[in-house]
Parts: C-alpha cells; sequence; structure tokens
C-alpha cells in the first residue's frame, strides 16, 4: 500500500457542454512505438456528459488521447502527475487543463488554432485572385507570413521539449509548418532512440533532398533510360545554356495528364528562345509511360526508371506528389519548384517576354 501510494497518479476528467454524447464510448489511445497508428489501451462510456479514466504517470510526460466514438478528430492530453480537465465544446472542441505540461500544450493549441483560422478565411477570401495582381502577391506574402508564424510558435514549444515524448510528437505533427532548417535542428537535439525511428529517419533524408535541392541551389543530376534503353543523364541538358524545366509525372496520373496541354503551350511557345523539357516519368511499365506520352503528343525528351514513387530521380529530388516540376536556369541553378498552369506560364513570360 506504501509504494502505490508513493507512485505518481494521474486523473483525467473529461466534460462535454451537453448530454448528447452520452451512451456512447470514449477511447483512451496511445502512438505505437513507430509513431504510425493510434491504439486504444481503455475506454468508458460518457454519462451524465463526462467520463473519467485515471492511471500511473511516468516521470517523463507523454501524450495520449482522447476519441469521442471514433467520429472526430482525437483530443490530445499530456499524461503527468494531477487532475487533468478535459472539457469539450458544442462542436467538440477540446480545452486541457491542470497541470503544468498541459497548460502549456493548451497555450501553444489555442494560438496554432487561432492561425489556421486567420489562414482558412484568407484562402477563402482570395481563391478567385489573378495571380498576376499585385493583390495576389500581397495575399501570398501574407499566407507565407503566418505560415512561418506557425512554424515559429511550433518551434518555441518543441524545442524545450524535445528530449520528451510531448516534444518529439508535436515535432512529427508540425513538420509541414516548420521550416526545414528548424526540422533538422530540432531533430539533431532529440534523443538516439527517437533519431533513431523509422519516420524520423525516413523525414531526416526528406529534409536533407529538400534543402540540397531547394531554390538557389545548383541542381543535382539523375539519370534514367529513355525508350530506346539508351541512358540520359539530366546534365546532358541542364547547365548547357538554357532554361530547362523537369516535370515529374506518370501516365496513371489524372492530374498530371490534365496539365500536359498547358506544358505543351509553352513548349510550343519557347522551345525556340532557350527554353526545354526534360519529363521524368514515376511509371513501372514502359508500355503505358509509351503509349501515354503518344496519344497526349509529348514531344520533349524524357527518361525513366520505371520505378514508380522510388523512381532515383524523384527521390533526389524529394518528390512526394505529381505533377511536379522544377525550374533551372541556364547555370544550373533552381529558380523554383512546384509552377503549374498559369504560375508556369506567367513565370516563362517573365524570363522570356510575352
Amino acid at each position: 500500500m506504501t509504494a502505490c501510494q508513493n507512485q505518481n497518479t494521474f486523473t483525467l476528467t473529461g466534460k462535454f457542454a451537453n448530454n448528447e454524447q452520452d451512451g456512447k464510448m470514449v477511447y483512451l489511445q496511445q502512438f505505437d512505438s513507430i509513431y504510425r497508428m493510434r491504439n486504444a489501451i481503455d475506454s468508458i462510456k460518457v454519462e451524465n456528459g463526462k467520463f473519467v479514466f485515471s492511471g500511473i504517470a511516468k516521470e517523463t510526460p507523454d501524450v495520449r488521447f482522447i476519441s469521442v466514438d471514433e467520429s472526430v478528430m482525437p483530443a490530445t492530453f499530456i499524461v503527468e502527475k494531477g487532475k487533468i480537465e478535459l472539457s469539450f465544446d458544442s462542436v467538440l472542441k477540446p480545452v486541457v487543463k491542470g497541470t503544468p505540461m498541459n497548460d502549456q500544450y493548451q497555450q501553444f493549441e489555442t494560438a496554432r488554432t487561432s492561425i489556421f483560422e486567420k489562414l482558412s478565411s484568407l484562402c477563402e477570401k482570395n481563391q478567385d485572385i489573378d495571380i498576376r495582381s499585385e493583390q495576389f502577391q500581397k495575399y501570398q506574402d501574407e499566407f507565407n507570413g503566418m505560415r512561418e508564424e506557425c512554424g515559429n510558435i511550433a518551434y518555441n514549444f518543441i524545442k524545450p521539449n524535445i528530449t520528451n515524448p510531448v516534444g518529439q510528437y508535436s515535432l512529427l505533427d508540425n513538420l509541414a509548418f516548420l521550416k526545414d532548417s528548424q526540422s533538422k535542428e530540432l531533430i539533431s537535439l532529440s534523443t538516439p532512440d527517437f533519431k533513431n525511428l523509422a519516420i524520423v529517419q525516413r523525414h531526416s533524408k526528406e529534409i536533407e533532398t529538400r534543402l540540397a535541392t531547394a531554390v538557389g541551389k545548383q541542381f543535382t543530376d539523375v539519370k534514367g533510360l529513355n525508350f530506346d534503353g539508351k541512358e540520359v543523364k539530366l546534365s546532358d541538358y541542364v547547365g548547357k545554356g538554357k532554361v530547362v524545366l523537369i516535370d515529374f509525372w506518370a501516365s496513371w496520373c489524372g492530374p498530371c495528364v490534365g496539365e500536359i496541354p498547358n506544358v505543351i503551350s509553352v513548349y510550343q511557345k519557347y522551345k525556340n528562345k532557350g527554353f526545354e523539357i526534360v519529363g521524368i516519368s514515376l511509371d513501372e511499365k514502359k508500355e503505358d509511360w509509351k503509349k501515354a506520352t503518344d496519344n497526349l503528343k509529348i514531344t520533349w525528351p524524357q527518361f525513366s526508371n520505371l520505378k514508380g514513387w522510388n523512381e532515383d530521380s524523384a527521390v533526389a529530388y524529394g518528390v512526394n506528389s505529381i505533377p511536379h516540376t522544377v525550374l533551372i536556369d541556364k547555370d544550373g541553378v533552381i529558380i523554383e519548384r512546384g509552377l503549374r498552369g498559369d504560375a508556369l506560364k506567367f513565370k516563362l513570360e517573365e524570363l522570356f517576354g510575352k
């Protein structure tokens, strides 16, 4: 009994604004050891708008989740010694408080959510804006500023916690908003066990790849086979005095196929003015790649290793979605990434004139 009394315990009390959730199951969840899936470790029914979980808290704070009948996004809380309160408003928006780390986490979440709402409102107001207008540039600057602010808020919360599970979970949860340089630093400050996780090693590799192939960096040479089975290198075209667009695509990719007419249009307009395109296919079957090329009337040079998402060139440039483009200047320096549609057209007009 004395041993039990000396152990750290926590109690989580959940409260809803009304009794609409009564009778539903609430699940206490945790991530598996490789941060892949959330697994239920306990459950209880909601009664009179409330539920309670309790247990032993380790010396190091850890992350747990509450899933309401598995019908909404789980609420996050921190397991640490003390009494924790998790309240939900009418739309199941969670607020956690009661212990030092939960109070810190809620402050972080509140700040982050505020920016998310502003970003959503900004995008909605500017969804039909002309990308050539001054207003679009103002919108882009404001959008990028908000994303950077969100990343900085995350960085400032994660850094002092990067050696514990709270900071490590938050790092993985906020990679989309952190700068690659911030993510790289935070991973370097984390624990050996965390660094050795497969998901962290994968992200680390992707970060290094993006940093090496970012705008302003010299292009990375890659190679593959053309339709005749001849080895082709990107350096056969890049750095030869032409502006080169690398177009990552595949025959099975609907958006890629839909974008091809736009790419053909700019190719025909600028190919005699110092512009070249090199297509890199993420197909796995040569016949599919060739058939799509013929049907779409693609005439620029292409190559592939027919490895799908494991295509060496895509890995080298950190490509995890297609269509994706990389625009390289005549000296082999990356100018832009991800240009499509009108954005590609206007960038080439800027470089070559109308």
